[in-house]
């Protein structure tokens, strides 16, 4: 195997294992959550949420007047700043 593709591997299993520590830390919380229930995942303040979602670093839907965020979405969010 060559450098680069074990070098792939590693990356992609620690990318792996990072996603599951996320998942299992946010165990209490709901499959999809309020950009209030965001603010206590995350430990940051309403404005930094609603940056976060409105641009579109955190993916989300919008309902009605509400945003409504996959707890998944937190997790992709959270691996790719590491």
């Amino acid at each position: 195997m060559s450098e680069i593709a074990s070098c792939t591997l590693i990356q992609q299993d620690e990318h792996t294992r990072q996603t599951e520590k996320y998942l299992t830390m946010f165990k209490k919380y709901p499959d999809v959550v309020s950009v209030e229930i965001l603010q206590e995942m995350l430990g940051i303040c309403r404005k930094n949420a609603y940056l976060l979602v409105k641009e579109n670093k955190i993916r989300s839907a919008r309902v009605g007047r509400s945003y409504k965020i996959p707890k998944l979405c937190v997790v992709e969010y959270l691996v790719n700043q590491t």
